[in-house]
């Protein structure tokens, strides 16, 4: 055999080792991860917050409908270190929930009007809750809510806005009413420093929002309120919430002419109460100028101006402030009071031909003696109201005065006539000379202390009388003469011997006087016999009968 023949041969393996297969495994692996994360993330967020608390970075989730859809990346401060930046990594097929109405909030134990919210979240840590709006844009930034929205983004209903100029305070979730029952919520509220103007944002739900008309009137409703005026005394109490935080009603106070529905953004005007409401009502007025001698302390604005009990108009300005011309011109300094008279509320609808009418007959009216006089509608509070009536004794006369508003005419109360009577007898009163009765009320007193002494002494003399020993003996001795009386009268009762001897005595002498009796007749008649004989006449002759 060759040496060629036997030389090994060495030659180079082309195939790849098994031991590879493993990190090529692990690569493929890592890559297809890598590429599964990549297209199945979300698009990346930015949200604005007052603050970060309990947001952390890679822990903190964000969730609708408590199912999470993103986590938060990083949590950084802004520029002018004034707000927290929240970068948050949404996850897959959320992009569509971004639009310009999406809401974002930290949910956190909270304690409202509403009750605890959040306590879940004492375990948990707390989150970032998205609430989805229904806009089509997108949006990539966003401002986070200081607290949960009023009502949800998608509740069906009405949104308005309330301004007011005088009307008291209302909060953020406060209610709105409807007849006692909530049919809203305050969502936004505003404050414009130039017009010095507050401006509410109400959400009405739906169906109630068809309750909100053009002639609908909104008033503050406090939870208790308790009115003292003319009118009496009047409690009333709200539902246990509007008690605890107030709220704002609202009522079509004329049912017949609600109106159309209102859209959305309408305008109105928030009053303090529900009789300012009532008040807003009434466009169509007639303004008077009334002068008073009486005293206006009591009669505040507001109150009502009334003929007869009937509600006629109301009390605008007290006292009145307005140019009225010079001083001089105020007749003797009358207090001016201005007020309004409100055909509209005898009913019928006003236009200006029929304010012009009622105009011209109160001025005829004056003449026939209208006149206006202060009323004293609560004693308790000494509340005044304007009551007009005929008073066809007073005279005729309207003052005139410079005035942009008629004079209407007036006249004094009963009340300042009493006033003026008592203050007349309190003069008569004053001039009774006090000292001359003093003198004389001094000398009855030591009269009557004279009297009082003589008693006294009578009284002690009289003691020491019956404090003597023959005194102390009368009782009985009266008791002994008392039973001796009885004694002598049980003598002479029907069954005593005595009385039958004095019985049988009586008939003897009766007998006896029979007896004489007529010795008696006898004498009468001839007082001679009992001296001379008794001639006894004859008897006359008997009578032939014819």
């Amino acid at each position: 055999m060759s040496e060629t023949a036997n030389r090994a041969v060495r030659k180079v393996s082309r195939k790849i080792s098994s031991v590879w297969l493993v990190p090529i495994v692990a690569l493929a692996i890592g890559v297809w991860m890598a590429y599964d994360t990549y297209t199945s993330r979300g698009p990346l967020i930015t949200i604005e917050m007052l603050n970060a608390e309990g947001i952390e970075a890679g822990k903190t989730l964000v969730k609708a409908h408590d199912v999470a859809v993103g986590r938060v990346e990083s949590v950084i401060l802004s520029d002018d270190f004034s707000r927290a930046i929240v970068q948050v990594r949404m996850f897959y097929d959320t992009d569509r929930m971004l639009n310009s109405e999406t809401q974002f909030w930290v949910v956190k134990p909270r304690v409202g009007r509403d009750g605890i919210s959040g306590l879940g979240t004492l375990l948990s840590g707390a989150y970032i809750q998205l609430q989805p709006g229904k806009a089509t844009d997108s949006q990539r930034s966003y401002v986070a809510l200081e607290g949960p929205p009023i009502t949800p983004a998608d509740m069906e209903g009405l949104r308005i806005e309330l301004k007011a100029v005088d009307a008291g305070m209302l909060g953020l979730g406060d209610p709105v009413l409807y007849r006692g029952y909530t049919v809203g919520r305050v969502e936004h509220i505003d404050f414009d420093p130039s017009a010095r103007m507050m401006t509410y944002q109400l959400f009405i739900q739906s169906p109630y929002d068809s309750l909100v008309t053009e002639n609908a009137r909104f008033w503050m409703s406090s939870g208790a309120k308790l009115d003292l005026d003319s009118q009496g005394v009047r409690v009333e109490i709200g539902s246990l919430e509007s008690l605890i935080g107030g709220g704002v009603s609202f009522a079509v106070f004329d049912e017949g002419s609600s109106g159309a529905q209102v859209a959305n953004a309408a305008s109105f005007t928030l009053y303090d109460s529900e009789e300012q409401a009532r008040q807003a009502r009434f466009t169509e007025v007639i303004y008077f100028l009334v002068l008073l001698e009486d005293s206006v302390r009591g009669l505040n604005q507001g109150a009502p101006v009334e003929y007869r009990g009937v509600r006629v108009g109301t009390v605008e300005q007290v006292p009145y402030r307005g140019d009225i011309g010079p001083t001089s011109s105020l007749l003797e300094m009358k207090i001016p009071v201005l007020i309004r008279f409100e055909p509209e509320r005898l009913g019928g609808r006003v236009t200006d031909q029929v304010l012009a009418e009622w105009q011209t007959q109160l001025q005829m009216m004056f003449g026939d003696g209208l006149r206006a006089s202060l009323r004293a509608g609560n004693l308790l509070t000494g509340a005044l109201f304007m009551d007009i009536n005929f008073y066809p004794d007073e005279p005729h006369q309207v003052a005139s005065i410079q005035s942009n508003y008629p004079v209407f005419p007036s006249v004094t109360n009963s009340f300042t006539q009493l006033d003026q009577k008592f203050t007349a007898l309190l003069d008569s009163l004053n001039n009774i000379e006090l000292a001359d009765l003093v003198d004389t009320a001094r000398a009855t007193l030591m009269v009557s202390e004279e009297t009082f002494a003589a008693v006294s002494r009578a009284s002690e003399q009289l003691s020491i009388l019956l404090a003597q020993p023959d005194m102390l003996e009368l009782p009985s001795a009266m008791v002994r003469a008392l039973d001796e009386l009885e004694r002598t009268f049980a003598g002479y009762s029907v069954d005593a011997p005595a009385y039958n001897e004095l019985s049988r005595s009586i008939e003897r002498l009766n007998s006896i006087l029979r007896d004489l009796e007529p010795f008696g007749e006898s004498l009468r008649d001839s007082p001679r016999s009992l001296l001379f004989d008794t001639k006894v006449p004859t008897d006359p002759p008997p009578r032939r009968n014819p």
